[in-house]
């Protein structure tokens, strides 16, 4: 999938390096930055690895849906963050943005970013939602065939970051997204279940996205989701509750309402949170990831605003989720350790 060898190219921030052996990179134990892939259209689609002080590993992800350029600042944030602060928990990939032709596209008509119209969200008019293109949960992604749950085939840049998971086998992984109501701002936790869909256990992944939230809270962002003053929650809103431990956790399998059942699909969130356990190689087996979902409040960038005062806030709220990816996300806070719970 990748090209042969492991070069560097000169760009104006640094080295780019071209990534074929993610275990060369993590040996090097320095931070790099990396292309994992070129885009549908040519871009390069970039990540950046910071080793961690632990042997855990974490993955961030901007820019699933191009129109959510918003995202892209928060990694963007949480980057300038690893390279001037000490070294986090985890060791940690950050993709800026998954989608860069799409985000492209969304930049190009700043005065739309949040609107209905959705540009950049999509690839094209009948593409299936970027976050709806996942494999079979309790499957790994077959590479020979491309396909999602569904038999569609999964978007070339989703493939990248799939062989991405399958080679650095993070623990814990962060989605950005940007949500278009502001009231349900927040970050949230998908429930993680066995290979048969038998819930493990919800309380640490809803304490460590009510921590983040918190966090965030503090430093000005609005995590109105999670309903700190009254009932903390780490569940979003349109998701079904957590069921006790051995269980069986429904998911909500429809995201968009898109025509052709394009916004329906497995997601990033239910494929990851969900072991799996039924490959004949076992290299391809592995537990439950825990994925945090992060909507930020609104699509826009802080220097898509023309006023002085929403261009000062959405930059606090950019860095206050960014703090908390920082802080919490990558400190060493319930930890993934068999069998899933909590050693903080």
């Amino acid at each position: 999938m990748f090209e042969p060898g492991y070069t560097s190219e000169k760009t104006d921030a640094g080295p780019l390096v071209v990534m074929t052996d993610i275990n060369r990179v993590i040996t090097a134990g320095t931070a790099a930055r990396m292309r994992i892939g070129l885009s549908r259209e040519g871009r390069p689609v970039e990540a950046w690895y910071f080793p961690g002080t632990s042997r855990e590993r974490a993955l961030v992800i901007g820019g699933v849906h191009g129109s959510e350029l918003s995202s892209t600042e928060v990694a963007d944030a949480l980057i300038r963050q690893l390279r001037e602060q000490e070294k986090p928990y985890y060791s940690v990939i950050v993709i800026p943005c998954l989608f860069p032709d799409n985000a492209a596209r969304a930049g190009m008509q700043p005065q739309q970013l949040g609107s209905v119209k959705n540009i950049g969200r999509y690839t094209h008019a009948a593409a299936t939602d970027p976050n709806r293109q996942m494999p079979t949960p309790g499957h790994a992604f077959d590479a020979a065939t491309g396909l999602d749950h569904i038999g569609r085939s999964i978007e070339w840049e989703n493939q990248l970051l799939l062989d991405l998971i399958s080679r650095f086998r993070p623990s814990r992984i962060a989605s950005l997204h940007a949500i278009r109501n502001t009231g349900y701002g927040g970050i949230y936790a998908d429930p993680r279940t066995d290979h048969l869909g038998l819930a493990l256990g919800y309380a640490s992944d809803s304490s460590l996205a009510v921590d983040m939230a918190r966090h965030a809270q503090l430093a000005g962002a609005n995590v109105k989701g999670n309903k700190l003053e009254a009932r903390p929650t780490a569940l979003y809103y349109k998701d079904p509750a957590p069921v006790l431990p051995g269980q069986w956790q429904a998911r909500n399998m429809t995201g968009s309402a898109l025509r052709g059942g394009r916004g329906s699909g497995v997601s990033l969130g239910t494929w990851g949170t969900t072991a799996i356990a039924w490959e004949s190689d076992s290299t391809r087996n592995r537990d439950a990831m825990r994925v945090l979902t992060i909507e930020f409040p609104g699509a826009r960038r802080p220097d898509d605003y023309t006023n002085a005062s929403d261009m000062a806030l959405c930059n606090q709220q950019v860095l206050a989720f960014a703090g908390a990816l920082y802080h919490i996300f990558l400190g060493p806070y319930y930890t993934e350790k068999p069998p899933f719970e909590l050693v903080s």
